[in-house]
């Protein structure tokens, strides 16, 4: 949808072609990262606190399930506890993304003679 987009806006060229279409490949990967992490940052706070919950003072776990997590952790700190760490997770994700997708499209390209993307 991104490379749709960004290929028929015209600012990277007649159909995106300007510099073999790398440009407009880097832009959408790089929406395709920014999204993956939104979605995805969630469930990665829920599961490290998962792995890394005290026990209370009677030996007890202090969540019972993911989903007492997400609600504990949402109660005594806010939304914006489930995007924490977002900003390291985002750099480290979006220099891999933006290689493996740009090289799968263009390797399926020269191979088929079809976009992968």
């Amino acid at each position: 949808e991104v490379k749709a987009f960004l290929a028929n806006s015209g600012w990277f060229g007649p159909n995106g072609s300007n510099f073999f279409g790398l440009p407009m490949m880097f832009c959408s990967t790089l929406c395709s990262s920014l999204v993956a992490n939104i979605v995805a940052n969630p469930f990665d706070v829920v599961k490290s606190r998962m792995q890394m919950m005290p026990l209370n003072a009677n030996g007890t776990p202090m969540y019972t399930s993911m989903a007492d997590c997400f609600v504990k952790s949402v109660k005594s700190e806010g939304t914006m506890v489930l995007w924490r760490g977002f900003t390291p997770a985002f750099i480290k994700m979006a220099p891999y993304t933006i290689i493996s997708l740009t090289l799968a499209d263009k390797l399926t390209k020269a191979v088929t003679g079809k976009d992968a993307l």
